[in-house]
């Protein structure tokens, strides 16, 4: 969104959360003008970023994107150009790697290259490291000391050392996950089969399951599966903001309907609330997630949040 489209949608934004304020329940952290262009401003913000990677799909894509040992290398890009040559199951694996390092503001894409095998003749495709997660893991403890990638924000306290929650472990993990239902399709198909092909549902039934993913808690598994969906690899979207166990969207969910971050509303009634006022303005449960993340780092004035 660019210059009169962006204005138009901060109006009718603006709009809807007075409408519901007024006729369905009281959002008492907008009331403040200025919370309320603050809080309308990371809406926008988030739905920028979401409609980024569809963006991204309609245009042509770089094979060196997909290549490691390029630095023009990005997981997310390759995803959607190894998806639309039909290499499915490679995508999922490379959406895998993009969320489990995350893109570090520094060294951006920089540590998913390396672990896709940066500096190796051949990468760590995901049929490589399928048929033996423990040669990988071994590759990782022998070579993690030339990495030079970091982690991004939302992977801060992850490791790649052995063991533990290290790298090696959550890719084991990670593949048994997969490997249980035959391979990555499957369980997207067996997810909808479960849901009766709600999206939302289906979205329910994987979030819970990606549970005996090791280091994949709330935030892991809700940004590794609403990029399935961004990326076009599997029709499924958010049924909720997760946010039990989540600090950043529980604050925002707290300031906005009772007008403090520590107000005792409990998570559920919480969830409910968030649900009534996505369905009011129809963005969707992955925007309403990171708005209400960074709003409530600076409800008063806008701050545009990159991390």
């Amino acid at each position: 969104m660019k210059g009169p489209e962006k204005e138009l949608r901060a109006q009718e934004l603006e709009a809807q959360l007075m409408e519901f304020h007024h006729e369905q329940m009281p959002l008492t952290g907008i009331v403040p003008f200025e919370n309320l262009l603050s809080f309308v401003a990371q809406l926008i913000d988030s739905l920028q970023r979401v409609e980024y990677v569809y963006k991204v799909r309609a245009r042509p894509i770089s094979p060196l994107r997909t290549d490691p040992r390029s630095e023009l290398f990005d997981p997310i890009r390759a995803a959607i150009l190894m998806a639309a040559n039909g290499q499915r199951e490679e995508a999922f694996w490379l959406v895998f790697l993009g969320t489990h390092c995350g893109r570090n503001l520094r060294t951006e894409w920089l540590l998913a290259r390396e672990l896709y095998g940066a500096y190796e003749h051949a990468p760590w495709t995901w049929a490589r490291v399928a048929a033996d997660p423990k040669a990988y893991s071994e590759w990782l403890e022998n070579n993690r000391a030339r990495f030079q990638g970091k982690f991004g924000n939302h992977r801060k306290y992850e490791s790649l050392k052995q063991g533990g929650r290290g790298t090696g472990t959550v890719v084991r993990t990670y593949v048994e996950w997969v490997k249980g239902y035959d391979s990555h399709d499957k369980m997207i198909a067996n997810a909808l089969a479960g849901a009766n092909g709600n999206a939302r549902q289906a979205f329910a039934l994987l979030y819970d399951s990606m549970a005996t993913v090791m280091s994949f808690g709330r935030t892991g598994r809700f940004d590794y599966l609403t990029m399935l969906a961004k990326a076009g690899l599997a029709a499924i979207d958010a049924n909720s903001t997760y946010m039990n166990g989540a600090t950043g969207p529980k604050k925002g969910a707290r300031l906005l309907f009772d007008g403090q971050i520590d107000s005792k509303t409990g998570t559920r009634v919480l969830e409910a609330r968030v649900a009534a006022l996505e369905k009011h303005l129809g963005v969707g449960m992955q925007v309403m997630e990171d708005a209400m993340c960074n709003w409530q780092k600076s409800p008063g004035k806008y701050q545009p949040f990159r991390g």
